[in-house]
């Protein structure tokens, strides 16, 4: 089986940038990563089971990264009703897993779709249609929530994402489109990094001058959204583990700047707020702490007003600004790489 990076060597030595020659016999491969998602792959296959699409015109590629648990037989069980493969991957990050898929995938469309997702039954029509329609090179959405989620998920994921269509930096990896010619060209995703790896991506992509839209009619449901203060904080702080990496690879660009400043705000807050606790214990003077208290509460406040003002909803003020001082303690921490902190993915 040829590796993503071999496939890209050979696509850029033809001048025209055309795929390597392989036979295709679908529209669209979904590839989809899975790693002890034994409760939910069952759900996002039977999703996929129920599209409006001809069975014939599409494939389903799932990459299972080690699981320990009942994740490859629960995905089998749907072989008789996909045309399904299921691959088999070494311990690696999920940048790796998705390029195997890819890899051995036969469609003109590549759609990598997360283990814990759900898809509308017009998902792929609609993909499609989007891609015949304008001259697009990645497409995606923002990820809804599930029915009975909790504050956490209503005003996080809900009330804070933009749901208008058209140009943007980036669509996440969980519902991620592109032809497989145009991924070929980009080189892939980059199996060095162990998050971010869609940011970087649609960088690559928007460098080598491909669109990247949003397109909120493809939107999934992801079974998976936190819905816990601390599955909140452990999902951001996972998150953030390689923003700081692909923001230093090319600075100029600026990609990931706006995370990886508040990034730093906060850490210089929270080492505030620790000095000023010491002077505060040691020498009874508590400006230090209550300035950097002030000074952390401060981008929270300003950037949940700022969507509460947009959005016209000021009864999610309070919650949103919360969850942005967890956000920020979270990827304040990520700079210090505290912890051994497992893959939540």
């Amino acid at each position: 089986m040829e590796t993503i990076q071999v496939a890209y060597e050979n696509a850029k030595a033809k001048a025209d940038s055309t795929p390597v020659p392989r036979p295709s016999r679908f529209a669209v491969s979904v590839v989809i990563p899975a790693f002890n998602e034994e409760r939910v792959i069952g759900q996002c296959l039977e999703s996929l089971n129920r599209v409006d699409f001809p069975k014939e015109s599409f494939e389903v590629i799932v990459v299972d990264n080690s699981s320990t648990d009942r994740t490859v037989e629960v995905a089998r069980l749907f072989t008789s009703s996909l045309n399904l493969t299921v691959l088999k991957k070494a311990k690696g990050h999920i940048s790796a897993v998705r390029n195997l898929g890819a890899a051995a995938a036969r469609g003109h469309y590549l759609a990598f779709l997360d283990a814990d997702m759900l898809v509308s039954p017009d998902w792929l029509r609609r993909a499609v249609s989007v891609f015949s329609a304008h001259s697009v090179g990645v497409i995606g959405a923002p990820h809804g929530i599930p029915e009975g989620a909790s504050w956490v998920a209503r005003v996080w994921y809900q009330q804070r994402q933009a749901d208008r269509p058209g140009r943007v930096s980036y669509v996440a990896s969980g519902n991620l489109l592109i032809s497989r010619s145009h991924f070929l060209l980009v080189g892939g995703f980059d199996e060095h990094i162990e998050t971010n790896e869609d940011c970087d991506l649609c960088h690559r992509a928007r460098a080598a001058g491909l669109s990247v839209r949003a397109c909120p009619e493809i939107s999934t449901v992801h079974l998976g959204t936190p819905q816990t203060v601390c599955d909140f904080y452990r999902n951001e702080r996972w998150h953030g583990r390689s923003v700081l990496r692909v923001f230093l690879r090319n600075i100029s660009a600026f990609q990931n700047v706006r995370a990886v400043s508040l990034a730093f705000y906060n850490l210089l807050c929270l080492a505030g707020i620790v000095w000023g606790l010491a002077i505060a214990i040691i020498f009874g003077k508590p400006g230090m702490l209550a300035g950097s208290i002030l000074a952390a509460l401060l981008a929270p406040v300003a950037l949940s007003a700022r969507i509460a003002l947009r959005r016209r909803r000021w009864a999610s003020f309070l919650p949103l600004s919360f969850l942005y001082c967890v956000y920020g303690l979270a990827r304040a921490t990520c700079l210090l790489k505290v912890g051994n902190w497992t893959s939540i993915r």
